[in-house]
């Protein structure tokens, strides 16, 4: 259904005070918090003689491209070779990034771990935030990369799984096994399990939480489940579904929900409608309403975003904390 743009190519480029090395500069070390709060698949480079340091990211069903596209730009920047200081969250320290790969955790039902990605296991980790995908008409939306929000919990010490959907053959059943999944984990030893959508992937979040999934987080990013408005023969059944999902959720789970001016899939007033049902339900939540400075269905797959609200989605999630800009 979401024509979801990937994660685009992003770059930080800064002068070095020394030369490059395993230990970062007080001045890499910043840009590098700042690479570790965002999405896979992403890869942060040194270039030697104090050249300077810069990242990049990319989707993929592995950190390959991301890894192309971050030589390239760095070496061509610095006019000398670079080398790899981290991939997604691992720390190379000299070595081959393929034969660093961290070993892949087990399904989680239909829940499948993020590749090449270190995931700790429900005992050592802080939480599991599991991403779902949008729909991509025609395409397999299975190596797109997350929105860049989900990076302040993965940065806090969360495990990344995906749920991820090649086509839409069965919605009630995925909805189900989305529910199944969460208890399978709660039941394997994870404290906390939030769940992180686009489009479709926003819309069977809420339809987990509306079934009774114990989560205990939903960020619902340009939820989407009929196609564009163009194409709708009623646009009244989008939003009556979206109604009974948001009068229908029960307090427990603290919810985002998002969306953006010029969004081609919404059919207008979805956001005053959660906005009453969760007042009147007394559920927890933050509805983000056509932020300024974003627009379009996919506006949340910007770097951007994340970085602008990230932060403040994080501590809503956590502890109930309403930040600007946020609030």
């Amino acid at each position: 259904m979401a024509k979801a743009a990937g994660l685009a190519a992003a770059f930080a480029v800064a002068l070095l005070a020394g030369p490059a090395a395993a230990q970062l500069s007080a001045d890499a070390q910043k840009t590098y918090s700042d690479f570790r709060n965002l999405a896979p698949h992403r890869v942060f480079m040194l270039a030697p003689n104090g050249r300077g340091y810069s990242w990049a990211g990319a989707p993929g069903a592995d950190p390959s491209g991301a890894i192309e596209r971050g030589l390239k730009y760095c070496e061509d920047s610095a006019k000398a070779k670079c080398s790899l200081y981290a991939v997604n969250n691992v720390i190379l320290n000299g070595r081959d990034w393929k034969s660093a790969a961290p070993p892949l955790l087990p399904l989680i039902g239909r829940l499948r771990a993020e590749p090449y990605w270190e995931n700790k296991g429900p005992q050592a980790a802080a939480g599991l935030i599991v991403w779902s995908h949008g729909y991509m008409g025609g395409k397999d939306a299975t190596a797109s990369a997350p929105q860049p929000q989900v990076g302040n919990f993965t940065a806090a010490g969360y495990d990344l799984y995906r749920f991820d959907r090649e086509w839409i053959r069965d919605w009630p059943g995925d909805a189900t096994q989305l529910v199944e999944a969460v208890r399978k984990a709660k039941s394997m030893g994870y404290r906390r399990v939030v769940l992180a959508g686009q489009s479709a992937g926003a819309w069977v979040s809420m339809a987990a939480a509306l079934r009774g999934a114990p989560v205990d987080g939903v960020i619902s990013v340009s939820a989407a489940h009929h196609g564009e408005v163009k194409d709708m023969r009623d646009v009244s059944v989008a939003r009556s579904e979206w109604q009974q999902i948001v009068k229908g959720i029960k307090p427990g789970p603290r919810l985002v929900v998002v969306n953006f001016v010029n969004d081609t899939y919404d059919v207008g007033g979805r956001m005053d409608d959660a906005s009453a049902a969760f007042a009147a339900s007394g559920v927890e939540a933050i509805v983000i309403s056509n932020p300024p400075g974003f627009s379009g269905h996919g506006a949340g797959n910007e770097n951007a975003f994340g970085r602008k609200y990230g932060a403040c989605i994080y501590d809503f999630i956590e502890t109930g904390t309403r930040k600007a800009p946020c609030s």
